[in-house]
């Protein structure tokens, strides 16, 4: 007998790879499931009925079929087409615009490497010190009121300690 489970030889199924598939056989397998799909819905519309009468929506049938408002939705559905056709319209022109405008011309830039210095600098503590932190895994840093570091403290779970000494050193350099 033969075992069960995935054959390790033979080539996966298309379904296993979908990118396999050619753009023919895509559309019609998306075409398939979009048709199955409906079917299944179309399968539902009698339960749904029911649930509508039961729950008492009749207003949309008088509404739609005995007063005509599908003409009337019809008329406002061309209005909210032209409308997004206008705003769809103009978002083309203004990318088509820019695309004009900017191509082969790249006006952007990294931005430049800050060193440990002028980051020391920026937060006013001693170099040595920021860069011993940076080697720290757990950090408990405290702010004053204006959010300038007030104290730094190792937390316990640290890889590089640092020495009471040199966080007082550090403080004494903040103040």
């Amino acid at each position: 007998m033969e075992k069960s489970g995935p054959r390790p030889s033979a080539r996966p199924l298309i379904i296993e790879r979908p990118d396999l598939q050619s753009p023919p056989q895509r559309v019609v397998s998306t075409g398939l499931t979009l048709f199955f799909w409906a079917l299944w819905a179309y399968l539902w519309l009698p339960v749904l009925a029911l649930l509508g009468w039961v729950f008492g929506a009749t207003r949309f049938y008088e509404e739609m079929v005995v007063n005509h408002g599908d003409q009337t939705l019809l008329e406002v559905l061309g209005g909210y087409a032209i409308a997004i056709t206008l705003l769809a319209g103009s978002l083309v022109c203004w990318a088509l615009y820019n695309y004009f405008r900017f191509r082969g011309n790249e006006r952007r830039a990294a931005r430049p490497r800050v060193s440990a210095a002028q980051v020391a600098a920026q937060a006013a503590v001693e170099p040595g010190a920021l860069q011993r932190w940076q080697k720290a895994r757990v950090l408990y840093v405290r702010h004053d009121a204006a959010g300038r570091i007030a104290a730094v403290d190792v937390g316990p779970s640290s890889s590089a300690p640092v020495a009471a000494d040199d966080v007082a050193e550090a403080l004494d350099t903040i103040r």
